[in-house]
Order: structure tokens, then C-alpha cells, then sequence
């Protein structure tokens, strides 16, 4: 069984996107791979802590300490690390509201942040 607790990390975002069909998991590289195209060398690109709990995940804007956005972990249906870049992490969440399916894309500090990340997220699931 695995003991599972609050977890909260720092990352820069590229963005969203929306994915379409039952091809979502393989439009998430793609869709990594533009995002990173489209930052420019130096820009600024916003930060957010992510708190990570069996409940889901919530973004908090780094510089307000304000919630931005909260996902469901039944919302929640796929994780990945992009394979170009092992700093790069993606997950796939669903608007169930907008019936539609949104990659997030986001890039850690280092490695291991990412790796753990995404391993905790797919931990999730299983509580």
C-alpha cells in the first residue's frame, strides 16, 4: 500500500492545449514539443506551484500565492515526461463541463523534480 501525502513543487509552465480523440497520449509530445518552440530564449514564462493530493491538482500562481486552477484526479488521464527533454512533463485532464480534453505542459527545475512529479501523480491514482 502506498502511504501517500500533500506534495508541492515548483515549475515554470508553457502552456495548455487542447487534445482531441483517442489519440490524446501521443498529441501530448506534440503538443510538448510546440509549446517549447513557442518560448523564446530568456521570455519569462509563468510559474506555478503544483500541490498534488489524492484529490488532484491544484495550480498556485507563484507570485500571488493564489489558486489559479484545480483538477479533479478522476479528470486526470494520463502523465508523461517528454522524451526530447527529461525536464519536460505533461498531463492530460478532462472539462467535463466543455467536454473537452486540455494538455498542460511543464518544465522543471531539474530532472528529478520532474521525475518525481509525474511518479506522484501517478501515485495518485492509486489511493
Amino acid at each position: 500500500m502506498i502511504s501517500f501525502v500533500e506534495w508541492t513543487t515548483l515549475h515554470d509552465t508553457f502552456g495548455c492545449a487542447k487534445v482531441d480523440g483517442p489519440e490524446s497520449t501521443k498529441q501530448a509530445g506534440v503538443i510538448c514539443q510546440k509549446l517549447q518552440g513557442k518560448i523564446g530564449a530568456g521570455q519569462k514564462v509563468p510559474e506555478y506551484r503544483l500541490r498534488i493530493s489524492a484529490e488532484g491538482i491544484e495550480f498556485i500562481d507563484k507570485q500571488t500565492q493564489k489558486l489559479t486552477c484545480k483538477y479533479h484526479i478522476e479528470d486526470i488521464s494520463f502523465v508523461s515526461r517528454d522524451k526530447a527533454d527529461l525536464l519536460v512533463f505533461s498531463f492530460i485532464s478532462s472539462d467535463r463541463k466543455l467536454n473537452i480534453k486540455m494538455c498542460h505542459v511543464f518544465k522543471a527545475h531539474t530532472r528529478n523534480q520532474a521525475f518525481e512529479t509525474c511518479t506522484t501523480i501517478a501515485q495518485s491514482f492509486e489511493v
